[in-house]
C-alpha cells in the first residue's frame, strides 16, 4: 500500500516522503496512529500545498531570527552588578532570568528557553559567553560582563 509520512518514522522515511508499505501495518498502526495517510492524487496535491506553506512559514522564522541575532550582536555587552565576596564570588548567581532582565532594559525581547548557559550559571566576576538561539541551528554568542555593585 502506498502511503505518505506525516511524521518522521525511524527505518521508514522522513516527513511527506512517499512509501510502499504491507497493508496491514497501514491499516492497523500507521493509519489509526495518524502517521501516514494514504496516497491518492487528491492526498498528494493537498500535502504538496500543506509543504509548500509550511516552508514559506520556515523561511519567516529563519528572517525573524536572523533579525533578532544582528539586533543581540549590536550590543556589545551586557553588564550585571552584583555582591560579591573578598574572592571575587558573587552572593548568588546570574542566570537566564536575570539576562533576560537585563536584555528586556536594552529594548530586547527574549525567550527563556532561546538563553543557553554552557558552564551553567554564572557565579564569579568578569566576562562570561551565553548563546543565544532564537531557531534551531542559528545562534550567537552574548558577552555578560558582572561587575561588583557599588555599596
Amino acid at each position: 500500500m502506498k502511503v505518505i509520512l506525516l511524521t518522521k518514522l525511524k527505518n521508514l522515511g522522513k516527513l511527506g516522503q512517499l512509501i510502499t508499505v504491507r497493508n496491514g501495518y497501514a491499516r492497523n498502526y500507521l493509519i489509526p496512529k495518524k502517521k501516514v495517510i494514504l496516497a491518492t492524487d487528491k492526498n498528494i496535491k493537498k500535502f504538496k500545498d500543506s509543504i509548500l506553506s509550511l516552508e514559506k512559514k520556515q523561511v519567516e522564522k529563519i528572517n525573524q531570527a536572523n533579525i533578532r541575532i544582528k539586533k543581540i550582536q549590536s550590543i556589545n555587552s551586557i553588564i550585571i552588578s552584583k555582591k560579591t565576596s573578598e574572592k571575587k564570588k558573587i552572593f548568588g548567581s546570574v542566570g537566564v532570568q536575570d539576562i533576560i532582565k537585563a536584555l528586556l532594559e536594552k529594548g530586547i525581547k527574549v525567550k527563556k528557553q532561546e538563553i543557553k548557559l554552557p558552564n551553567g550559571l554564572l557565579r564569579f566576576l568578569g566576562d562570561h559567553q551565553v548563546i543565544f538561539s532564537p531557531y534551531k541551528n542559528i545562534f550567537t554568542n552574548i558577552t555578560i560582563s558582572i561587575i561588583n555593585e557599588k555599596k
